[in-house]
């Protein structure tokens, strides 16, 4: 199943690191809620604390300045339909399920309130939808993008200095609207911004030659080395969560764990060729778009097994396993589905042929 064909320009160690990406970023929410665990509490800022920046910093490192330099707008509406189509296409069939599911969902939100929210393009508190992901990314990138066409000509130190300061603003934004959620998460936008940038130099220094040298020895010191950085601060940091507009104790320090997380995801994607983990790279957008989806089933296989929804929700921490199970395991013959079917290609890549679903 797994030997679906992938195109063959894409460089693979590049497409494993997004599989890795993606299976991180399904493995961090199949943990949440975390509740009083700590153990969890620690899995999920260690992991949290590059799984979503990897994809900001993939995004600055794979975009090709010669091509759309001077093109903007093909690239804003390219990348538009690619994440904004399958934004608004799942909200509108989320608002659309939401009626008659309603009294069999826990929420507090009225029909009504579901759209207002889709317009404010951020929330409701305590109920915001794993979505926000693709507008941030989306408008991270635009951008990353006109800074880059302004200051390409530049040396690269005019552009650190923005890595520095756009998560200040970000912070500053989210405390003037706080306690609301900030619109249209501006904020995130930001630090996606500064993750693109760090993209951006670490091609302009590396290219995209794989990320291992001839001295295995060497390789791993460095990955030891980016292993004790990554889990200092990000334990000390906290969980960074984009959903809640709470970004840790300091978001310089989610800057250092998202990068050498990131780091670390592209050594172990340079040391090996796997057509699974090659397939969740290719296919990332769709999983990412569908997974939490499968995880409603966790309690719904509970009760065909004698639990009560009260047990299942007293013990929720202890089924992270199988959440991620489901939520892996169906999300791949799903994306082998919409590389089949027109219109669902459409809803979740925005292209009415399946071709390329990374999230780049």
């Amino acid at each position: 199943m797994l030997s679906e064909p992938v195109v063959s320009n894409r460089l693979e160690w590049i497409d494993n690191a997004r599989g890795i990406g993606i299976l991180t970023v399904v493995l961090v929410h199949s943990m949440i809620p975390m509740r009083d665990n700590a153990y969890l509490w620690g899995a999920v800022s260690l992991l949290g604390g590059f799984a979503i920046a990897l994809f900001f910093i993939m995004a600055g490192l794979t975009y090709n300045g010669d091509k759309y330099r001077n093109n903007l707008k093909d690239y804003a509406i390219s990348r538009g339909r690619q994440l904004l189509i399958p934004y608004v296409a799942l909200y509108i069939i989320m608002m659309i399920l939401f009626v008659p599911l309603a009294p069999f969902v826990q929420t507090n939100l009225a029909p009504s309130e579901v759209f207002f929210w889709f317009l404010y393009g951020a929330g409701p508190p305590g109920e915001a939808t794993y979505l926000w992901f693709l507008p941030v990314l989306y408008f991270g990138l635009l951008f990353f993008v006109v800074i880059e066409r302004v200051t390409h000509s530049m040396n690269s130190v005019v552009r650190w200095p923005l890595v520095i300061l756009l998560p200040v603003l970000a912070f500053w934004i989210t405390d003037a609207f706080s306690p609301m959620l900030v619109p249209w998460r501006v904020n995130s936008v930001l630090i996606a911004t500064a993750f693109c940038i760090i993209g951006y130099e670490i091609r302009n220094y590396r290219h995209l030659r794989p990320w291992r040298t001839k001295s295995k020895v060497f390789d791993f010191v460095v990955f030891i080395a980016l292993s004790a950085v990554l889990f200092v601060a990000s334990q000390y940091n906290g969980f960074f969560d984009f959903v809640e507009d709470s970004f840790g104790k300091n978001a310089w320090l989610y800057l250092i764990t998202g990068t050498s997380g990131t780091i670390m995801v592209f050594m172990l994607s340079s040391l090996f060729k796997n057509k699974g983990i090659q397939f969740l790279g290719v296919n990332s957008q769709v999983i990412y778009e569908i997974h939490p989806v499968f995880f409603y089933l966790a309690p719904a296989l509970m009760l065909l097994l004698g639990w009560s929804l009260a047990a299942y929700d007293a013990s929720i921490t202890l089924f992270w396993p199988l959440k991620f199970l489901l939520g892996i395991g169906l999300s791949i013959p799903f994306a082998m589905l919409v590389l089949r079917n027109r219109v669902l290609s459409l809803i979740f890549t925005g292209k009415p042929i399946a071709q390329d679903h990374a999230l780049l």
